[in-house]
């Protein structure tokens, strides 16, 4: 799981100024929302977010592409990329108009995957059967964040005897505080659905995204 830098959160200069100018022309128009001044740029779906990420170099001026999801039901507290594809588009900044002329087609880029992020996870179902599969192809990191993500998609869709296994069978320490928050609704649809859409309720207002109308689940 890819946590977010703090070093995306205020990005100044000119070739920032190009880089957010590409990414709104592009990603504007399919919905998406810069988040604040940072290079990230974000897609509300309610109960996850599909996240475009255009990275800094640490060592040049430069960016290149990173896609990627965030689950809201997993109430991390944090930025954290749950699906990420960081195979995109690079570039370092030479001049404005090389740097201008490449960073429109790596925002072009950007759009063309963020539509193959929202197939991808088109359903609740189908980001269930990936972090399921995800879980139970990795022994080291069932008992981690897989694991828990794994139970609680299981949770949501009414599966609770497997929740119950995944949950239960949480050995980070980082992570058994969150898959306890649900062992208490264990036995009941109802009591669990209702606890991730407070999950979600929880993370969206530490997200400081605006507040559903309704439980997504």
């Amino acid at each position: 799981m890819k946590h977010i830098a703090d070093s995306h959160r205020h990005m100044s200069g000119p070739h920032s100024k190009i880089i957010a100018a590409a990414a709104k022309a592009e990603l504007a128009p399919l919905g998406f929302k810069r988040r604040g001044q940072s290079r990230l740029w974000l897609k509300d779906h309610g109960f996850w977010l599909n996240v475009v990420e255009f990275k800094p170099s640490q060592w040049s001026i430069a960016v290149d592409l990173g896609n990627a999801a965030h689950w809201l039901w997993g109430g991390c507290g944090f930025m954290s990329l749950n699906y990420y594809d960081p195979g995109g588009p690079y570039t370092e900044y030479r001049d404005e108009d090389q740097f201008g002329a490449a960073v429109a087609d790596i925002a072009s880029t950007a759009a063309s995957r963020t539509k193959e992020v929202d197939g991808k996870f088109a359903s609740f179902g189908a980001i269930a059967d990936y972090v399921i599969a995800k879980a139970n192809g990795s022994e080291r990191m069932r008992p981690s964040w897989f694991g828990y993500y794994a139970g609680v998609a299981c949770g949501i869709l009414g599966d609770l005897d497997q929740a119950a296994s995944f949950l239960r069978g949480i050995t980070d320490e980082r992570v058994i505080p969150r898959a306890e928050r649900f062992l208490p609704a264990i036995e009941s649809p109802i009591a669990f659905r209702e606890k991730a859409n407070e999950i979600v309720d929880q993370q969206r207002a530490a997200l400081k995204l605006p507040a559903l109308t309704r439980g997504p689940f």
